[in-house]
Formats: C-alpha cells, sequence, structure tokens
C-alpha cells in the first residue's frame, strides 16, 4: 500500500512536462466550454455545429487532446464533406495508439476510399491499427454485465429489491476480479495499444468496481505506460480516485462526486485545478466544491 500511495503522490510531479500545454490559462477553459458543445452537437446529429466545434478547439489550442474527440471530428468531417479535414483527422488519429483499423470500416468513410491520399491512410492502419478483438469483445461483454447490474439496482425503488441487487454486485465484482486477473495473465494488461479505446473503456468500468488490491496494482503498471500515451491520463484520475476514497484517503483529483453534487475529501484543493490540467480534466468551481465537501463517516 505504502510503495502505491507514494506512486500515486509523486505522479503530478512526473508527468507535468508531457502535459504542459494544459497550463493555467482562459485557453483551457474555452476548450473545455467547445469540448462540451462539440459532444453534445455530435450526439444529437448536428454534425455542422460540432464539426466547427471541433475546428475552434484546435484554434484554441492548437491539438485535440482526447481520441474520442478527435475521432468525432474525423466523423463529423465525413457528414459534411470536408475532405480535407477527413484526410488530416485520419492522419491524427493514427497517432494514438489507441487507434483501431476496424474506425475506417465505416460506410461513412466509402466515398473517400477513391481518394488519392487514402491509400496512405490504410496502410498506415494496418500498421497501426490491429487489436486483440477476442478480449474487447470480452471486457465488452464484462462491462455491460456489470452497468446493467449496478443500472437496475440505481433504478429500483424497492427495498428487497435494492438489497438483492447489492448482493448481485458483489458477487459480479468478485467474479469479475477472478475474471480479468486472469485474462490479464493471458493477453497482458488493457492497454491502448493491445485492446484500443473502446477496450480500454470496459476494463476501465470493471476496475472501477473490482477488488482495490487488484485496482491498485493495476495502477501502478499502468502509471509509467500513461507516460507514453498507452493508458489515458482522464481516466487514470478516475482510477486513483477511487483508490484513495476506498482507503478513505483524501482524493486527488476530485473525480469522485455523488449524484447530489457533494464530494468526498479532496487533498489540497485551492491546487486542485492544477492537478486536474495535468491529466487532461477540465476546471471546476473551487470555491463552490468546497461547500459540497462531506468527511468519510
Amino acid at each position: 500500500m505504502k510503495k502505491i500511495l507514494i506512486t500515486i503522490s509523486l505522479l503530478s510531479l512526473s508527468i507535468f512536462g508531457y502535459l504542459s500545454a494544459f497550463s493555467q490559462s482562459e485557453e483551457l477553459r474555452e476548450y473545455c466550454s467547445l469540448k462540451f458543445k462539440a459532444q453534445r452537437a455530435f450526439e444529437h446529429d448536428y454534425y455542422d455545429a460540432a464539426l466547427n466545434h471541433y475546428q475552434q478547439m484546435l484554434q484554441v489550442y492548437g491539438r485535440i487532446v482526447d481520441y474520442k474527440d478527435m475521432r468525432n471530428f474525423c466523423m463529423a468531417a465525413a457528414m459534411c464533406n470536408d475532405t480535407n479535414s477527413v484526410h488530416q483527422t485520419l492522419l491524427a488519429l493514427m497517432k494514438y495508439k489507441c487507434f483501431d483499423i476496424k474506425f475506417l470500416d465505416n460506410p461513412i468513410f466509402s466515398s473517400y476510399k477513391k481518394k488519392n491520399w487514402w491509400a496512405e491512410c490504410d496502410s498506415l492502419a494496418h500498421i497501426y491499427g490491429h487489436k486483440n478483438q477476442w478480449y474487447i469483445d470480452t471486457l465488452r461483454k464484462m462491462q455491460i454485465a456489470d452497468s446493467v447490474v449496478r443500472y437496475k439496482f440505481i433504478h429500483a425503488t424497492d427495498i428487497a429489491v435494492r438489497d438483492s441487487m447489492i448482493t448481485v454486485m458483489k458477487a459480479m465484482d468478485s467474479s469479475n476480479t477472478i475474471k480479468l486477473e486472469r485474462i490479464i495473465k493471458e493477453q497482458g494488461l488493457p492497454t491502448f495499444q493491445n485492446v484500443g479505446y473502446e477496450g480500454f473503456y470496459s476494463a476501465y468500468i470493471i476496475m472501477m468496481h473490482i477488488n482495490s488490491t487488484l485496482r491498485d496494482s493495476l495502477i501502478e503498471k499502468f502509471i509509467p505506460l500513461m507516460e507514453i500515451g498507452d493508458v489515458p491520463r482522464d481516466k487514470m484520475a478516475y482510477l486513483i480516485d477511487r483508490s484513495l476514497i476506498k482507503k478513505k484517503l483524501p482524493q486527488r483529483y476530485g473525480c469522485q462526486i455523488y449524484r447530489s453534487g457533494k464530494s468526498q475529501p479532496i487533498e489540497d484543493i485551492d491546487r486542485l485545478n492544477e492537478r486536474r490540467e495535468e491529466m487532461g480534466l477540465c476546471p471546476v468551481d473551487i470555491e463552490n466544491l468546497k461547500t459540497k465537501i462531506v468527511d468519510y463517516d
């Protein structure tokens, strides 16, 4: 445990240089505001608006930080017939370790496969984009089962039903701990390189609920991989905070907040946004958050 806590405490110092672009600035706040607008527009199929917001994000910040945003940027460009943006975003996507060659199978790219630059993208995709599909599918099935049980628990109105779902969740978490540990021994860590964005996301959801010992062990292994872009910083922040609150220690990045807006204790809260920026997380209203802190029972 001591080794894990030392690793976590040094984390922000060791990664500051890598995300130095995320300095405290108006640019960051504008970037985050545009990111929210772009995501909402994309989710509601307003592709012209989404494309405009993503282009503004690029102008404001010089790059798109998150793979999912870049992927949606590319898809919005394709839907809007912006050939140049499709070409440039595809090339940019392949620089992310989580790029999956299956992305090129999306029907929205059919008309672009006749472009003279497509062969280059296809060739690069075959070099960088192959993932362990069996691993991805297995993690996805585990994550769906996990999410379904928790959805039923959250929406249960009968106390007896909620109590029974707690028993089911505990059994599932125990089972998933055993399954995940076994799969990792057989297939390796669920990194971007191994399972792509979707595969890691499924693993991340599972890891939030598994045995603390295994989660702490995985956090320790993931931290150096985060430094080279093989696991996402924002999800690591959530995992680290999850680990800390399970030990009833102050969370570091302010990720664990109740639906009511209440928050578990946060270390050095006045510098919270600095640490969030280092992990690629958007800033929060610190003064408001101070009024929402609740101590551990």
